[in-house]
């Protein structure tokens, strides 16, 4: 048996083990699924199980499902012959091995873009784990959005969930085909999706009828007047966990605009420096209000999460 073969046997056998405890907990409380609102978090799988696996790759969306994640989030970006992969960067440096393959590829600046690569230059790359600590072998290969819808579109076929997918438009404003190109490979499916970028020029004026959640880039998006705006082509803001844990009035502010509020990133290998567990990180944001949560560890905090609606009620 080759590496990768076990591997994928290990993966099997810990999905089917996963999905019976996610769906034990879905017993309890719908938290982890997307169409499940009784005031319990969303659960947003940030980059997949990136915890686990390294982020991006199939087999971190594959387990992000069978751990229960309502949401599945895939960063976009475009190669040079406009194929959408899922990849957080603009940049291959940071999470591949394209500087050992392509050596005098980068530009003035040393780094090398995926908008200077053809996917299948892409394809022959390896996914190098970003976090030390983390899932230490190069096993996996970046993957095209198209890859990533179709296997969450066949999860859900097979086991009758809907969990959605959360893309996030990255650096529209360098890839002017990016918006079109992501909303022709959305097309047509019938789960949840909404969409999230940084830029939020380029996220009022996207056509489109999907959801959009803007994420918080500068103060004045806090504002009174800033989340008028937003409220009015938004349905939600994404911000980092450490403003809720200083002001969690930010919460109440956005609510009463008719916005939702999602966190990011909680990480049980990386707590925030006022924490001592991942179980304080969860019952702050909890208290605060929050309607979602990006975690690396969908696992972890959608048990936190369950066993706290199951408390509360």
């Amino acid at each position: 048996m080759t590496c990768l073969t076990r591997l994928v046997a290990a993966l099997s056998g810990a999905a089917v083990v996963l999905a019976a405890s996610a769906a034990a907990a879905q017993d309890r409380t719908p938290t982890g699924e997307p169409d499940g609102k009784d005031g319990c978090m969303e659960i947003l799988a940030h980059r997949g199980a990136s915890g686990y696996l390294p982020e991006h790759t199939l087999p971190a969306y594959a387990l992000a499902y069978g751990q229960g994640a309502g949401w599945i989030e895939p960063d976009v970006v475009l190669t040079a012959d406009g194929v959408a992969i899922a990849l957080h960067d603009i940049t291959l440096d940071r999470t591949t091995d394209v500087a050992e393959r392509y050596p005098d590829r980068a530009r003035a600046d040393g780094r090398h873009y995926a908008a200077d690569f053809t996917y299948a230059e892409i394809e022959r790359l390896r996914i190098v784990e970003a976090l030390p600590d983390r899932y230490p072998h190069r096993t996996f290969r970046v993957p095209r959005l198209a890859n990533v819808l179709e296997l969450v579109d066949g999860l859900n076929r097979t086991t009758g969930r809907r969990v959605g997918v959360y893309p996030e438009l990255k650096s529209p404003g360098v890839q002017p085909e990016l918006a079109p190109t992501l909303l022709a490979e959305l097309a047509g499916y019938e789960w949840p999706i909404r969409i999230q970028s940084f830029d939020a020029e380029a996220l009022a004026v996207l056509d489109t009828e999907l959801p959009r959640v803007q994420l918080i880039a500068r103060p004045d998006q806090l504002t009174p007047a800033g989340l008028t705006r937003i409220a009015s082509y938004a349905i939600g803001i994404g911000v980092p966990k450490e403003l809720v844990f200083q002001d969690s009035a930010v919460v109440g502010q956005a609510h009463a605009l008719g916005l939702q509020v999602h966190a990011y990133t909680l990480r049980a290998d990386r707590l925030d420096a006022t924490f001592d567990s991942l179980a304080g990180e969860v019952a702050a944001l909890m208290e605060a209000g929050v309607d979602a949560v990006f975690t690396d560890h969908p696992d972890q905090v959608l048990a936190l999460v369950a066993r706290s609606c199951d408390t509360t009620r």
